[in-house]
């Protein structure tokens, strides 16, 4: 237990620590490569306009989102034992307290306690990941512009971008899938924590 509790600090730190790295390199090269901002493909820029005051403000606000989703996660979160037959009747119990329910997950919010704790605990590890490697994305833009390199010029001639009131299409679409990509893998991960677990009970 104490190896877990270690293992979690160390994990929780690091997704931290890199985090913050990676916002405040953001913001460097944003404002080497786009000191006014003409070229920045934020929607706060380019929609409503708002300059370096809004994008720092903004990037601190989830910063701490970040920092508080992920210690709910490693040091608060409390998970639960579920009787279930598959993935699909383990989230729809966990939303919902009903076993077949599971497509209400495409457009409806948990309504219990538990199904709650869940839904905030993953979010704390999609967003730390997703946003982490969306700065990293920006950053390798930033330094593309920055050095006129030409695999930047091959990478926009070989997609069509768009800028969309939410961001660039590329990142958007890019940020969606990567999303999707780690719940899937947070609560199949949980669910095969739960199938040990109800396995252990059946053997005791």
């Amino acid at each position: 237990m104490e190896i877990i509790k270690q293992s979690n600090k160390v994990i929780f730190l690091l997704l931290v620590i890199s985090n913050i790295i990676m916002s405040i390199a953001d913001v460097v090269f944003t404002f080497i490569g786009s000191p006014d901002l003409l070229i920045e493909g934020h929607p706060l820029v380019y929609v409503f306009g708002l300059g370096w005051k809004s994008l720092i403000i903004t990037s601190i606000i989830f910063l701490i989102i970040i920092i508080v989703l992920l210690y709910y996660f490693f040091f608060r979160f409390n998970r639960v034992v579920i009787q279930c037959e598959g993935i699909k009747q383990y989230v729809s119990m966990l939303f919902y307290n009903l076993p077949d329910k599971f497509i209400w997950t495409l457009y409806k919010f948990p309504n219990n306690k538990i199904g709650l704790s869940y839904f905030f605990a993953s979010l704390g590890c999609v967003l730390a990941i997703v946003i982490l490697i969306g700065k990293l994305f920006a950053v390798f833009l930033w330094i593309g512009v920055i050095n006129n390199l030409e695999i930047l010029n091959i990478y926009h001639n070989n997609f069509n971008i768009l800028m969309t009131p939410f961001g660039r299409s590329d990142v958007l679409i890019g940020g969606i899938i990567l999303a999707l990509f780690v719940w899937c893998y947070w609560f199949l991960r949980e669910y095969k924590m739960n199938k040990k677990h109800l396995k252990m009970k059946l053997n005791n």
